[in-house]
């Protein structure tokens, strides 16, 4: 009985009333469509004449917030022109201007999308240069201002406090308040990143295990992907309380390895080896020729080490590989020309109780080559 007596006013409602009504609707209805579809065109083409790219950027954020609050509009004098009772009235006036807040709320939200093209704008006019994690970082927190504040202020229309909600909740505005340490614990951890720039987008990182991409960067956490192609997330906390290598600002990519030469090997030809991998290096132009560095290391009970180092002038994973890979063989076909063996360390295994040797794969070959000419002669 409640529900019908509070809805009893729709019977004071006339043909007449409704008719009315349904005419400001329509005329508000076509009020938007006109609007969308000369008003905005012609603003937007004399800011496009003017060259005002941000005034232009602002009022298509605002077009279809507009649109949706012309509709609204027309409904509510609809409504309010009908013999609503009082605290009906007061309701859908209420409505509206929610209406009216989440609209600026919303037109806001999607201006801030485009900071980047703003930011960029500026950028080439002020001649300043953005690291590329800054704008969608702060684009993110304005998002969240925009969100927060709008919701804030529809609240407080309706005679709500966000403090007293919280307060409200007990139990739950004590799990509220734990999960705003670890989120504003993140958050400041992505503020130092941003501050201290240790990367950008696109950049290849080692933190702790962690080796990959950064992929983005938001409130919480930084996506990395890996080069397994897996997508590691890690809080801001954590990521801008450990050391961070970028591989990709190193200028040279280092590449050390020994080479173990057989221990028989008389000592002109060690020298020699050494003097003409050292020559190759210095002749290549695809490595720095000051870092190049080819010495006889240390005596071992397989061989003498020969300590090889160079770096690579160009830091792409792939290219330094080509290089070094272009190195190796190099390195190998000195030896090779030289008559230099690898050192290959024996093995002892025991067949009933006989000791049986593992030869040097190197000795064997040249072995099998010997005996090839001998048969031929």
């Amino acid at each position: 009985m409640t529900i019908i007596k509070a809805f009893e006013w729709v019977k004071n409602i006339t043909f007449y009333d409704g008719a009315i009504a349904l005419i400001i609707f329509v005329l508000f209805f076509i009020l938007r469509k006109l609007f969308s579809k000369y008003f905005l065109k012609l603003l937007t083409k004399i800011i496009g004449h003017m060259n005002h790219k941000v005034d232009r950027t602002f009022i298509i954020s605002f077009q279809r917030p507009i649109q949706f609050f012309l509709a609204v509009t027309g409904l509510y004098f609809a409504l309010m022109y009908l013999p609503l009772p009082r605290e009906w009235k007061h309701v859908f006036s209420l409505l509206y201007r929610s209406t009216i807040i989440f609209c600026i709320g919303w037109g806001f939200y999607v201006f801030s999308n485009m900071l980047s093209y703003l930011f960029g704008e500026m950028g080439n006019r002020l001649d300043l240069k953005f690291n590329e994690i800054v704008i969608p970082f702060f684009a993110k927190i304005i998002k969240f201002l925009v969100i927060v504040l709008t919701a804030a202020a529809i609240l407080g229309l309706w005679g709500y406090q966000l403090g007293g909600l919280i307060t409200g909740l007990g139990i739950g505005g004590l799990a509220v308040a734990l999960a705003a340490k670890d989120t504003l614990s993140n958050l400041f951890g992505g503020l130092v990143i941003i501050t201290e720039s240790p990367f950008t987008l696109g950049d290849t990182i080692q933190s702790g295990t962690i080796i990959g991409t950064v992929e983005d960067i938001n409130f919480r956490s930084t996506k990395i992907r890996t080069p397994e192609q897996a997508l590691v997330t890690v809080p801001n906390s954590t990521l801008a309380s450990q050391a961070i290598i970028n591989t990709s600002r190193m200028e040279k990519k280092r590449n050390q390895f020994d080479v173990l030469i057989a221990i028989d090997t008389p000592l002109e030809k060690v020298t020699r080896a050494i003097d003409l991998i050292r020559d190759m290096l210095d002749h290549r132009d695809d490595l720095d020729k000051a870092s190049n560095a080819v010495y006889f290391t240390e005596f071992t009970t397989h061989g003498y080490k020969l300590n090889v180092t160079f770096f690579t002038l160009t830091t792409d994973v792939n290219e330094a590989s080509r290089i070094r890979e272009a190195c190796n063989i190099a390195i190998l076909d000195i030896l090779e020309s030289e008559n230099v063996k690898l050192s290959i360390p024996l093995q002892r295994i025991m067949n009933n109780g006989d000791p049986l040797r593992i030869e040097d794969p190197m000795n064997s070959r040249t072995s099998e080559q010997k005996r090839n000419q001998t048969r031929s002669q």
